[in-house]
């Protein structure tokens, strides 16, 4: 059933997310806007059908490996960002510093468990934050315990009603379901999975005040891990003195929090004119700060303005500014480079996307000339200059197949197209290819026929060629499937352009790492 729904629906979907990309009038765009929608509505109802029949099938097992924990959570937020801003709503991810960063669980289902949290905050709050806090409750050795907290400033959840919360098929108010829509099952799967991962789930909540819902799983530690911005020395950031503007105090917290981390001197303030006051009083002291991080959204005045009343202002010595926002507007980046703004980066944001950042434009203030703007894209582009990847598409559907060549070309890579298993073969025994992604339900030769042939001819090359299944089969179990059958990895359908991106950089980064190593090979004979 997960097949045969899933392919048509990745069809709807991905065609949709192209035509919007092409030229359009305004009433096409509305029109194909709605049908996006819905079929995302519809794709969300369909995995909680799915997923709910398996648990309650008994078949659902957990996927254990090591993985990052702050750097799962951070991608997790970014993709809820979107909704939040939309709503006006400031989405907040504080991790206290004990907990461990790399720990070994599902992070999958942990995934899960947190996305149907946060979303349903979204979506019952209408003014506010929603904050995703996680602390180390317990710690024997390296077993630990985590203890997560979503928090909302939505409408509540009255007293009798929390008890049946967790129970299938159940909302708080059965006409809720007609104005927020949900089948009422994310709670229950998700209780259902905490209790898979040795934890707990409760909710706390006040009517009209807001809602936390706290949940505890255990774990293993597996130490800490290196940060992409680990390329930056820490000296670059150590006791630079730098000022935090944002209205929104658990925000400023964080940022707080990361920036004592990696031992640079900060200071917070809550506005636009406490900063300018905070800037003057610096300077008058002689000792200016060297950095602003600002929030693009405040009250009485945004950070734009407040950039340009310090570039108004000669005496006040011309820091580095950074601006954050949670959602970016066509324009913004230009309005950026006129007022000298060196970085602008969306919320919430990654600990080491924002220290890469920061000690780039701060290792860019020794060298003269015109800084370029770093964003999330540059930061992307420079960690990777050849990302062109030349990718082997195994897939029947035609409509499939035009859809994985259009994304793929979109991100400026180089596509080859085999119709089944046995054409992917020949394929690959005439050219290379970085990625194959592979169909597991092909006619002639299917997907997990082809990747054992595939092995079977490495023996003799020693070469080892990278496979991603994508498959419509996307229950538990399948993943581990195609895993234990020698694939690589796994997308599953409808892809999402986010997935896709996600699975690409990694194997980008990995390219570049062991195109590295190999320079660096041969500079040693």
């Amino acid at each position: 059933m997960s097949h045969e729904i899933r392919t048509p629906l990745n069809g709807v979907m991905g065609m949709a997310d192209l035509a919007l990309d092409t030229e359009l009038t305004p009433e096409q765009r509305e029109y194909l806007d709605t049908v996006k929608t819905s079929a995302d509505s519809l794709l969300i109802v369909i995995n909680d059908i799915l997923d709910f029949s398996k648990i309650e099938a008994g078949k659902v097992d957990l996927d254990m490996a090591n993985f990052d924990l702050r750097d799962n959570l951070e991608r997790i937020l970014k993709t809820l960002a979107l909704r939040a801003d939309e709503k006006g709503l400031e989405l907040l991810c504080e991790i206290a510093p004990d907990v461990p960063g790399v720990v070994h669980g599902d992070s999958s289902r942990l995934d899960q468990v947190i996305i149907n949290l946060v979303s349903n905050a979204i979506k019952f709050t209408h003014e506010g934050e929603v904050a995703l806090r996680v602390q180390l409750e317990t710690r024997e050795g390296d077993d630990c315990t985590l203890h997560f907290t979503v928090a909302d400033t939505g409408i509540g959840v009255p007293l009798e009603k929390q008890k049946i919360i967790f129970d299938p098929f159940t909302q708080a108010d059965s006409s809720t379901t007609r104005k927020y829509g949900g089948t009422g099952l994310g709670l229950t799967i998700s209780a259902r999975l905490v209790g898979m991962m040795g934890g707990k789930i409760w909710i706390e909540s006040e009517v009209g005040k807001g809602t936390q819902f706290h949940f505890t799983t255990r774990t293993r530690s597996h130490g800490d891990v290196v940060a992409i911005g680990a390329i930056a020395p820490p000296e670059i950031l150590r006791s630079v003195k730098v000022l935090v503007v944002d209205d929104n105090r658990t925000n400023r917290r964080i940022l707080e929090g990361m920036l004592q981390r990696w031992e640079m001197n900060s200071t917070s303030v809550e506005g636009g004119d406490e900063a300018l006051a905070e800037v003057s009083k610096a300077r008058s002291a002689g000792k200016p700060y060297e950095l602003i991080l600002t929030d693009m959204h405040m009250p009485k005045m945004d950070g734009f303005e407040l950039v340009e009343r310090i570039r108004q202002r000669p005496e006040l010595h011309a820091p580095t500014i950074m601006m954050l926002t949670s959602a970016g507007h066509r324009g913004d980046a230009e309005r950026c480079r006129e007022l000298g703004i060196t970085a602008y980066l969306l919320k919430p944001i990654r600990q080491s996307e924002l220290r890469e950042a920061i000690a780039r434009v701060l290792g860019a203030r020794e060298k003269t000339g015109a800084i370029p703007l770093v964003t999330r894209y540059s930061l992307q582009d420079a960690r990777d200059p050849d990302a062109v990847l030349r990718v082997l598409v195994a897939e029947d559907n035609a409509v499939n197949q035009r859809l994985a060549v259009r994304m793929l070309e979109k991100r400026g890579h180089r596509v080859t197209v085999a119709g089944n298993g046995r054409e992917a073969l020949d394929a690959l025994a005439k050219n290379t290819f970085d990625l194959v992604f592979m169909d597991i339900q092909m006619p002639e030769m299917d997907g997990f026929e082809t990747t054992s042939a595939i092995r079977e001819r490495e023996k003799s090359t020693g070469c080892h060629q990278i496979v991603i299944a994508v498959t419509a089969h996307a229950m538990k179990g399948d993943r581990e499937k195609c895993l234990a059958s020698g694939m690589d990895d796994y997308l599953s359908k409808p892809i999402r352009p986010q997935e896709l991106d996600e699975a690409l950089e990694k194997y980008i980064a990995l390219r570049t790492k062991s195109g590295n190593a190999i320079e660096a090979l041969e500079h040693s004979h």
